[in-house]
């Protein structure tokens, strides 16, 4: 696939973030305006998440800032333009990467209370946000055993803090 009408097309069939985006990703890597990419390819820069994620790390200011988008809508756009289903795979190993090895004593060494408060329930909303999320619901059977430690790390966090 030709880089320039990939872009082209997104310019002319998005929103001007999307295109932003796709652009920084792919001026990283290639000549944009010479190169053929395999869609494969391009598949795994924009639909794996954490690929997708640490490509645009570099531009988040200008993404919030300049655009007032989220990164997560962002990559609804993209998934759509490969026709995937953007709650999948990548991420929910990437939002699981973030829950499944905390450990409990850096919450409890949080001396001020509401900022403990605070971060106990990100971690908590962390968790929700992957039991309520589609393709955990879908594969439940062979998820779930890799949710039990966040899970129970959040029981014993939240024990603790309720008999200091």
């Amino acid at each position: 696939m030709n880089l320039s009408v990939f872009l082209e097309n997104i310019k002319n069939n998005q929103n001007e973030v999307v295109y932003y985006c796709c652009n920084h990703v792919l001026s990283k890597k290639f000549d944009i305006n010479n190169d053929d990419v395999e869609e494969i390819v391009l598949k795994d820069m924009f639909v794996n998440y954490e690929n997708f994620n640490k490509a645009l790390n570099d531009c988040a200011g200008t993404i919030y800032k300049k655009y007032e988008a989220e990164l997560d809508d962002i990559y609804k756009n993209i998934c759509n333009l490969f026709n995937e289903d953007f709650d999948n795979a990548y991420v929910f190993n990437y939002r699981l990467t973030r829950v499944k090895n905390q450990e409990p004593k850096q919450f409890l060494d949080i001396e001020d209370k509401d900022t403990q408060e605070t971060v106990i329930q990100k971690f908590e909303d962390k968790i929700n946000t992957i039991l309520e999320s589609k393709y955990y619901k879908e594969n439940k059977d062979k998820l779930e055993e890799s949710l039990i430690i966040p899970q129970r790390t959040l029981e014993l966090i939240k024990s603790a803090v309720r008999h200091y």
